[in-house]
């Protein structure tokens, strides 16, 4: 294990030159992953969510105020060299409609490495959202890397207006499963009393089945 400095990371968008980095720490991460769980398509549309802002778009990190430093994006250290058949990303059509349908994802930056990163499907219903990937390197688990991730994102999202997010698990995930539940998180139980609202969302809300039906995924949700 590698110590982090968590006051040191930046959460950042993801960017162009990012995507084979991103690619490369999924493939690592899940090596046996097909297409995004949790998500309502089959693969993810990495040029599309790339930001495309002067600016980087950030998300606030909590530690920055503890410890009083300020985190800084620094220069990547390295970048891996796109395939021939993605070589010429930045010259496809990207739309606004193509950007609203991609989603997002987000970075942890340290020192222009890139740690982990989150993925957020595209605004499907209002102040609904889904995290449906969420990556950190091997080097760095269980140093509150997802934790940061995914708490700053809910931050962001709350104050936008969401009121619920949902998390699809793999199943069976139990590393997945603690993780969320200690973040507030509770799983969708069936056979339990439930309001009118939530036996709504179940109906739009359901766990990805693979081959005869098998679940694919759990569904956990949090209000915020």
């Amino acid at each position: 294990m590698v110590r982090l400095e968590l006051d040191q990371v930046v959460m950042r968008r993801m960017k162009e030159d990012d995507i084979e980095m991103v690619k490369a720490l999924v493939k690592i991460t899940i090596p046996r992953s097909t297409g995004v769980l949790g998500s309502s398509r089959p693969y993810w549309d990495y040029v599309g969510s790339s930001y495309r802002g002067t600016e980087d778009e950030t998300l606030q990190n909590p530690y920055c105020r503890i410890s009083g430093k300020t985190s800084v994006t620094k220069k990547p250290r390295r970048r891996i060299a796109p395939k021939d058949k993605d070589k010429d990303l930045s010259t496809e059509n990207v739309t606004p409609e193509r950007e609203q349908e991609a989603g997002q994802v987000w970075v942890a930056d340290c020192d222009g490495d890139i740690l982990g990163c989150i993925f957020r499907e595209s605004e499907k219903r209002a102040n609904i959202r889904r995290i449906c990937r969420l990556v950190t390197g091997c080097w760095y688990r269980r140093e509150g890397l997802g934790r940061l991730l995914v708490q700053s994102l809910e931050q962001r999202e709350s104050e936008g207006g969401t009121h619920r997010v949902y998390a699809h698990v793999p199943y069976p995930s139990k590393l997945g499963e603690a993780f969320f539940r200690k973040l507030g998180y509770r799983q969708f139980e069936e056979g339990t009393d439930e309001e009118e609202d939530d036996k709504e969302e179940r109906k739009l809300e359901t766990p990805e089945r693979g081959f005869l039906g098998y679940p694919l995924t759990k569904v956990f949700y949090k209000d915020l």
